[in-house]
């Protein structure tokens, strides 16, 4: 799972954009309320700013006592320092871009590089359930919106042509970066291509023989061996050669992850208050399956923190095939026209290797 401030400092890594700290000290005269550190971008979060007088040492407030130009590293006050106060500043800034700078740049990557894509369940890809190996193509994504800023404003440079002949080519500035850019533009291209992922992904399509009756898609299951009497696992095909925008949802998405054979507790916050309530909560092969593969048994642990505990015993996990959906349904016992789905996602089951030997089972090689 790739978390945004992962992505932030490896686009630091990128750029050779790292922190660093930095005091600043002035004397104030009684009337200046505006200081100019000259240092910039500024991280706000870590500013430490304190008046020193021969009374003591005064700490600062934001902002309440100050406010700060972050990009340009000027700090007005609201009261001014007396003239025998000394005003110091300690904290971190960067060569180029603050941190809130960055995570715009990696929010709009973000938004680029999952543009239309969602998992074979239909949920959307997020920053929140994208791949490992999606983190570095991202990070170069946002790396590349970050040059494009530096090479706008090196792009008001000019050459300068002294008299005497001296020239100094300012523009070559803005030719490095755009040379930057479309190398790096490449790199990603690469990977995007190799991983299949991102912009130039290639959409992939599968033939699916279509029922003459109903006219629907004849579903798919993988194939198994001829004494292997496990229920069979579906196969989901994405079809989406023109993009897939997911169908929005109230329900919040979690997944279960449960080992075949052992007995299964989960515990969950709700996000209400549960009195009244009755839960239930059932897996199926796939929603709408006609045959229910497990009721699990919902206990509410704290009514007033809304906290339930969802189980399974080991006799039900030991016969769950390798993939379902569940969700979570509440009715009221005092409406009875009551009824919320809050919480659907998938099952994935772990098979189980070891078992009892009275629970061995299978045709062994006599099947044939």
């Amino acid at each position: 799972m790739a978390r945004v401030s992962q992505i932030v400092d490896r686009v630091r890594l990128e750029l050779g954009d790292m922190p660093k700290k930095f005091t600043y000290t002035s004397p104030g005269d009684g009337t200046s309320k505006v200081f100019d550190t000259k240092i910039k971008p500024l991280e706000p979060s870590s500013l430490v700013v304190e008046v020193r007088s021969p009374q003591g040492t005064v700490p600062i407030p934001a902002p309440a006592g100050y406010t700060v130009e972050k990009d340009l590293g000027i700090f007005h006050f609201y009261t001014p320092p007396a003239a025998n106060a000394t005003v110091t500043i300690t904290g971190v800034s960067y060569r180029y871009f603050s941190d809130s700078d960055l995570e715009r740049f990696v929010d709009t990557a973000v938004e680029q590089h999952t543009y239309q894509r969602a998992d074979k369940f239909g949920r959307r890809l997020t920053i929140g359930n994208l791949e490992s190996v999606e983190e570095y193509p991202i990070a170069i994504l946002a790396a590349i919106e970050a040059l494009w800023c530096l090479a706008t404003d090196s792009a008001f440079d000019i050459d300068i042509q002294a008299p005497d002949g001296v020239m100094i080519p300012r523009s070559e500035r803005y030719r490095q970066l755009t040379g930057m850019i479309q190398q790096r533009m490449e790199q990603y291209k690469q990977l995007s291509s190799a991983l299949n992922i991102g912009l130039w992904r290639l959409e992939i399509g599968a033939l699916r023989r279509v029922s003459r009756r109903t006219n629907r898609l004849v579903p798919i299951y993988m194939a198994q061996e001829v004494e292997d009497a496990r229920y069979p696992e579906r196969v989901y095909i994405e079809n989406n050669l023109k993009g897939f925008d997911p169908v929005p949802t109230t329900a919040a998405i979690y997944d279960l992850l449960i080992y075949q054979g052992d007995s299964f507790s989960i515990e969950l916050d709700f996000p209400t208050d549960t009195t009244n309530l009755v839960f239930k909560a059932q897996i199926r092969i796939y929603a709408r399956a006609p045959i229910i593969i497990a009721d699990m048994t919902v206990t509410v642990v704290n009514n007033a923190t809304g906290r339930i505990r969802l189980s399974l015993p080991k006799s039900v996990t030991k016969n769950l095939p390798k993939r379902g959906t569940w969700d979570l349904q509440a009715t009221s016992s005092v409406d009875p026209d009551f009824q919320k789905t809050y919480i659907r996602g998938q099952v994935f089951v772990t098979e189980q290797v070891t078992v009892d030997a009275n629970e061995q089972g299978g045709a062994g090689l006599g099947g044939y």
